[in-house]
């Protein structure tokens, strides 16, 4: 197959849904829907179940599994008991979606009088009519098998050819559309920066189509574009696990040009979040496990190095975990410090004994984790992921702006702009813009570009079915 098309990730995405609410123990409101169950359904909703309640780790609701199996006596119960039509899953799908794409069309006129939003977009910009527009083929025929299979659904797929025009002819009847007849445009900035789009490297003007990538036919990840304006650090994935910290990489630069690519690491090490120096040196620094303890170090290179000759700045013996660098030459990390305990440090690193740290006082440490920290070019600012408690996971964090001051050293004033209400949503990265009037970040496999004066966002994505990541500022390393 070549890169996903829009009904392959919305299979993608069902699969998911049903997947999860499939593995839930026997008695809970999730399977009653998936069977529907009405009786059963009642006495949870009468014991006080939530009717919105969400499957753990997937935050699919009672509604969406119904709608997933095509349990349309099960859909109509519980909407008028309350259920929200637009509730996604962590994936950014909802009921209507789900009940389009597997061709329930009694599920889908339900959902439709009972005022589920015809054209609402899942995180990755498909509406309803998006899940069932494509041409049937043999790849989309074998799809659908797999689909029934690992739902545990009889899937008739001469019936499900025949009812997806049908599913269609509805959908257009209640003013469905195709994402690519909705707004909003998207029209060039005046900002250029790197990123990730299936897994290649781009550099671009945000809100402009790419162009060739600079890397291909590998998992190229987190572009850091360096000071000066030349280089890229970035990280390949060269043995893939389910547990992302198991992941074996290599950290890689190349020119911005796509010229000079070389490796740094021989790939035998789990190494993430690459990034440079601000003090000219243009020093190329990353985390690494310890496969011993499960913490990471940080480790320095220098460009043009061979594997081996990289140097750890930290002592592996404790987690510390590099996020962004001063022009002094500290580093901003997360540690469990052995004396000073667990916090957010200005690191002062000294080639000749241990390094010293300095405290960062913030608030919302107190009440949840801040994750891909990046300093502004003047370090006067700050932006990060929230995440409110420590128990990870990626999700529903919300998106911040502060004030930093490096001499206290202090993150204060802390602002949210996106994702205030915590939506089950991958909301993340937010870097800097080379001026520092904009944020640029990631949601939902789309990039958005958040303007600090006017408090104003816009889509800088153009494909509506890539998946964009890690957006990074031109000359502006995070």
């Amino acid at each position: 197959m070549k890169k996903p098309s829009r009904w392959m990730i919305s299979l993608a995405l069902m699969l998911a849904c049903g997947a999860a609410a499939a593995q839930q123990a026997e008695g809970d409101i999730w399977t009653a829907a998936r069977e529907g169950d009405l009786q059963a359904i009642q006495q949870h909703l009468s014991a006080g179940t939530d009717v919105n309640a969400r499957v753990p780790g997937n935050g699919s609701t009672p509604l969406i599994v119904a709608a997933v199996y095509g349990k349309t006596e099960a859909v109509r119960l519980l909407l008028e008991k309350g259920a929200e039509t637009g509730a996604q899953n962590n994936d950014g799908s909802n009921a209507l979606q789900a009940a389009a794409f597997l061709c329930h069309a009694d599920a889908v006129k339900v959902l439709l009088k009972h005022g589920a939003k015809v054209n609402a977009l899942n995180t990755r910009g498909e509406t309803a009519l998006d899940t069932v527009a494509g041409e049937w083929d043999a790849g989309l025929e074998g799809l659908y098998r797999y689909l029934g299979q690992a739902l545990e659904m009889d899937l008739d797929l001469k019936e499900v050819h025949e009812l997806r025009p049908v599913i269609a002819a509805i959908l257009r009847e209640h003013g469905g559309k195709p994402a690519s007849a909705l707004g909003p445009k998207v029209t060039p900035t005046t900002f250029r920066g790197s990123y990730y789009v299936n897994g290649e490297i781009h550099v671009n003007t945000y809100g402009s189509p790419e162009g060739k990538p600079l890397t291909t036919g590998h998992n190229d990840f987190k572009p850091s574009w360096s000071k000066t304006g030349d280089m890229l650090v970035f990280f390949r994935r060269l043995k893939n696990d389910p547990v992302v910290t198991n992941w074996k990489t290599a950290i890689c630069i190349i020119n911005v040009d796509g010229t000079g690519f070389h490796q740094l690491t021989d790939g035998t090490h789990t190494d993430f979040n690459q990034t440079w120096t601000r003090d000219g040196t243009n020093t190329p620094i990353w985390n690494r496990k310890n496969p011993e303890t499960g913490g990471f170090a940080v480790m320095r290179s220098t460009v043009g190095a061979k594997p081996g000759e990289e140097v750890p700045l930290t002592d592996k013996r404790y987690h510390a975990w590099a996020y962004t660098c001063l022009k002094d030459g500290r580093i901003l990390v997360q540690c469990a410090h052995p004396e000073q305990g667990w916090g957010y440090f200005l690191v002062t690193p000294n080639p000749d004994d241990a390094p010293t740290f300095e405290r960062i006082d913030c608030d919302l440490a107190a009440k949840g984790l801040l994750d891909r920290v990046s300093v502004s070019p003047s370090e006067n600012k700050v932006c990060f992921e929230h995440q409110k408690g420590y128990d990870y996971k990626d999700a529903g964090r919300t998106l911040y702006v502060a004030d930093f001051d490096g001499k206290v050293p202090a993150i204060t004033n802390a602002k949210p702009f996106a994702n205030e209400e915590g939506r089950p949503v991958w909301f993340a990265y937010p870097r800097w813009v080379r001026d520092e009037s904009s944020i640029v970040y990631h949601a939902g496999g789309k990039l958005y570009l958040y303007t600090l004066k006017d408090e104003t966002t816009r889509q800088v994505s153009t494909n509506p079915s890539a998946d964009y990541r890690y957006p990074h500022g031109e000359d502006t390393p995070k």
